[in-house]
């Protein structure tokens, strides 16, 4: 299908905008990033990447990190973490709740990145043995976009390195509301379960687009990663949580 036009006009209630996921990210209030507290797949995750490792240091990097409190949270279950994130203000903020962390052995660090961009993200600290991405690849732009910021976690992945990536699912089949949006603004965006997520006064704050196990299965491979498994969830929505969603968890190694 043709792909959302993100550089190009774009009418939206009698209003034409131009619109770049990027600078929506960049400006966007830091505390009022979207996230969710409880983790049960990348706690069960992380669990065994430290089983394999048997004791030995491991460096982790935190695409999309906000303001950093899954980092913090990283860091005191025994990693070495850099988070990455292309809004400088949530990274202050990320900075500040990081000042109190102390550990001899391992660090907690933050710097802003784009892992949306074609060029490759320059890094110091890696390649790091696990890269965790929650979300994001959910809400970074378009196809192109998504490609990238996968093709950059390989990159940025010790060879056989694990990914630990979280995505919204397709829900039109428990959540009409989600129906009628995928239909009311597939005209603006111009694929499948993509749609303007909004505010309560209908300004659209970023472009979501929901995956299909199928379609997350295939970008993860064409990135070059193996041992790829996707679970399904019925939670509750991220910005809505009276709604039904389907999240999807993914593992997968890079390949050697």
């Amino acid at each position: 299908p043709r792909q959302y036009p993100l550089r190009e006009k774009t009418v939206l209630r009698e209003k034409t905008v131009m619109r770049d996921p990027r600078d929506d990210w960049r400006r966007f209030d830091a505390a009022a990033i979207p996230s969710k507290d409880s983790t049960p797949h990348l706690d069960s995750f992380l669990h065994e990447v430290k089983t394999e490792a048997a004791g030995r240091p491991l460096m982790l990097l935190d695409v999309g990190c906000g303001s950093g409190r899954l980092s913090r949270r990283l860091f005191e279950q025994g990693f070495s973490v850099l988070g990455v994130d292309i809004n400088a203000g949530a990274l202050q903020a990320a900075e500040h709740n990081a000042a109190s962390a102390d550990a001899v052995s391992r660090s907690l660090r933050f710097a802003v990145a784009d892992f949306a961009e074609d060029a490759s993200p320059q890094l110091d600290g890696g390649p790091f043995d696990v890269v965790v991405c929650q979300l994001v690849i959910s809400i970074i732009g378009d196809v192109r976009h998504r490609a990238n910021l996968l093709r950059h976690a390989r990159e940025n992945l010790r060879p056989g390195g694990r990914l630990f990536l979280s995505a919204s699912g397709v829900s039109d089949t428990i959540n009409a509301g989600y129906a009628r949006l995928y239909a009311d603004d597939l005209p603006l965006t111009g694929e499948r379960h993509t749609y303007l997520s909004r505010n309560d006064r209908g300004k659209v704050l970023y472009v979501t687009h929901h995956f299909t196990v199928d379609e997350l299965t295939s970008l993860l491979e064409a990135a070059g990663f193996d041992e790829i498994s996707v679970v399904t969830e019925r939670e509750t929505s991220s910005r809505r949580p009276d709604e039904a969603a389907y999240f999807l968890y993914a593992t997968c190694r890079s390949k050697q």
